[in-house]
C-alpha cells in the first residue's frame, strides 16, 4: 500500500499581511455603517418619546378648552410661559416623574428618575434634558414645532448649525415634533433658513 503524506505549509509574512489588511479595510467600511444604523435606531426612539410628550401637551391643551382651566394648555398659552411651568403641570398630572424622566433621556443624557425635571437644563450630560420645549400657542398653525432634540437649538432669525459635541446626537442629526401630531428625523445639511418657516420665531421655554 502507498502512503500518503499530506505536507502543511505555513503562512508567509506578506500572506499574512495581506489578509489582515483586507480585514481591516472590511472592517472600516462596516464600522459606519452599524454606526449609522445605531443612531438612527437611536434616533428613533426619541421621536417615539417626542410623540407620547406631545399626547401630553394636546391633552393639556384639552382640558383648558373643556374645563377653562388656565394653568394648563399650550406651552406658549400657559401663564408661566417656561419649561418649568409646562413641567410641574405636565408631572404628576399626567405622567409620573420616572416616567417623564425616561422620555427626556437620549444619547449621553440620562434623566434620573430622582431628578428635579423643572430645573433640567436642555443639552447636557448631567442634570440635563434632551428635549426642547417651544412657545406654541393654541393660536399658531399646526406645523409649528413643539419639540426638538437638544443639538438643535434655534435662535429668532431660523435654525442655527449643529455642533459634533452637541447632545444627544451632535451633527450626525435631529429632531423635530410638530403641533400637529407628526415628527421628522433630519439631517445636519436640513438646518438653518429654509427651516424658519417651520421653527417661526419662537424661543425654547427658558428653564
Amino acid at each position: 500500500m502507498k502512503s500518503f503524506r499530506r505536507s502543511l505549509q505555513a503562512f508567509t509574512l506578506i500572506e499574512l499581511l495581506v489578509v489582515i489588511s483586507i480585514i481591516a479595510i472590511l472592517a472600516s467600511l462596516a464600522i459606519p455603517a452599524v454606526t449609522g444604523a445605531l443612531t438612527r435606531g437611536q434616533a428613533t426612539q426619541t421621536l417615539s418619546n417626542m410623540k407620547q410628550l406631545h399626547q401630553i401637551a394636546y391633552t393639556m391643551a384639552m382640558d383648558a378648552t373643556t374645563t377653562g382651566d388656565t394653568n394648563v394648555g399650550w406651552p406658549g398659552s400657559m401663564p408661566n410661559k417656561t419649561w418649568a411651568g409646562w413641567i410641574t403641570n405636565a408631572v404628576p398630572g399626567y405622567l409620573k416623574t420616572n416616567d417623564m424622566a425616561k422620555l427626556l433621556t437620549a444619547p449621553g443624557i440620562t434623566v434620573p428618575a430622582t431628578a428635579t425635571l423643572s430645573s433640567l437644563t436642555p443639552g447636557q450630560a448631567n442634570n440635563g434634558r434632551a428635549v426642547l420645549l417651544y412657545q406654541v400657542a393654541e393660536t399658531n398653525e399646526n406645523t409649528t414645532v413643539l419639540f426638538s432634540s437638544s443639538n438643535f437649538t434655534n435662535s429668532q432669525s431660523g435654525g442655527d448649525a449643529l455642533s459634533a459635541s452637541s447632545l444627544p446626537y451632535g451633527d450626525k442629526l435631529y429632531i423635530v415634533f410638530r403641533k400637529g401630531g407628526d415628527g421628522s428625523i433630519l439631517q445636519a445639511r436640513q438646518v438653518g433658513n429654509t427651516f424658519t418657516n417651520v421653527i417661526g420665531a419662537f424661543a425654547e421655554v427658558a428653564p
